[in-house]
């Protein structure tokens, strides 16, 4: 795992290359697949218990191009099975102008340090999961914005600490409702990290107006078999703020990952604060995963929760726990074998909750199991 720190910082855009006007390039590759077992349900972007090939596959590719002794281009490119069959999307392209040693600006579309692997999401080597705990990860749905961000680093005593503020604005589809656009303007935020090879510590924190507008897809009151049944027209403002805190451990083959994010939404009363609470509900949850790694062989289990405060006559948001067996084993130098087993257990209350599937579990069932396995590569 040694490579994935050194590689978490190539994705973090700093390299540097040996002459002005070099040009650098440095891909990922995610080929994996999932099942689970429940009928006429998805789970996330594309689980169902037929075997696909889609919500873990990917291809990426950075392009880092010197500009001059002091500035430099970054921009990432990913393509997604779960983004329309491997659409090409840029996830990231700025500019990068160093003022000092420790300190550089970026202008163009930045990653927002929100999580402790937020600027290298995308690279599965990177870190033990074919996935990473959707029950905090899928709590910000803007993991990009167009604006810019200072980065400060500087060493403390042998250990590195790094300042990263941002401000920006970025236009999203709401995720699940295809009609529906998310704006978010006057974003701002902050990251705190203390890291060494072996540790890193960082609490974050984000602030944003919220403008949702488009027509919404509803649920049928009756309860018919069909998720969505009918559409309305919705407009709605607010702000939103994400907490979050972090800390990795990697020493003596002992391996933890832990987080916790907290999300709550402000909706604003003249618009429509009912809708704005049934998209985007107040919400919290965290993770824990412990691993020992035996050679080329890394176990872990993870524990994680996630908790929506309760909407009246809305979505009840993502109620649900799950527990992940996973075995991770080093191929060679740039690709690991990754195998999964998780149960995930859907709360009984609030009613209507369906965790992260698509629709209501057969009657009956409140849990569902999901195999997965992937081979990650860096190249």
């Amino acid at each position: 795992m040694k490579k994935a720190f050194l590689y978490s910082a190539v994705i973090g855009g700093m390299l540097a290359g040996n002459s002005a006007h070099a040009i650098e390039f440095d891909g990922f590759l995610t080929a994996g697949f999932s099942i689970h077992d429940q009928d006429n349900v998805t789970y996330l972007d594309g689980i169902t218990d037929d075997v696909s090939f889609d919500n873990d596959s990917k291809f990426g590719l950075q392009v880092t191009a010197d500009v001059s002794e002091n500035m430099q281009v970054v921009s990432q490119i990913l393509a997604a099975g779960a983004d329309d069959n491997y659409d090409l999307d840029v996830e990231w392209a700025y500019l990068d102008y160093a003022l000092s040693e420790s300190v550089s600006l970026r202008g163009g579309k930045v990653k927002e340090p929100v999580f402790l692997i937020s600027d290298y999401f995308e690279v599965g080597y990177a870190y033990p999961w074919i996935r990473p705990p959707q029950e905090v990860y899928r709590n910000n749905p803007v993991n990009t914005i167009n604006g810019m961000e200072m980065l400060f680093q500087t060493n403390v005593r042998g250990y590195n600490l790094t300042f990263q503020p941002y401000l920006g604005s970025n236009t999203d589809v709401v995720p699940g409702q295809p009609g529906l656009t998310f704006n978010a303007e006057n974003f701002y935020g902050a990251a705190i990290q203390i890291s060494n090879p072996a540790f890193t510590f960082q609490i974050s924190y984000l602030d944003t107006d919220v403008n949702v507008n488009g027509t919404m897809l509803v649920a049928d009151p009756a309860g018919a078999p069909a998720p969505y049944l009918s559409t309305m027209p919705l407009s709605s403002m607010g702000t939103a703020t994400l907490v979050s805190a972090g800390f990795s451990l990697d020493i003596n083959n002992f391996v933890l990952y832990s987080e916790y994010v907290t999300r709550d939404i402000e909706p604003d009363a003249a618009t429509d604060p009912a809708r704005m609470d049934t998209l985007f509900p107040d919400q919290d949850a965290f993770y824990v995963t412990l691993g020992y790694r035996m050679g080329k062989y890394l176990p872990h289990i993870t524990f994680a929760d996630s908790e929506a405060e309760p909407v009246t006559g809305g979505d009840p948001g993502v109620n649900q726990d799950s527990v992940t067996l996973g075995l991770r084993y080093e191929l060679n130098d740039s690709a690991a074998l990754k195998m999964e087993y998780q149960t995930v257990n859907v709360d009984a209350v609030p009613a209507g909750n369906t965790g992260f599937f698509s629709g209501a579990l057969p009657t009956g069932e409140d849990s569902g199991s999901i195999i997965s396995m992937s081979i990650d590569v860096i190249f």
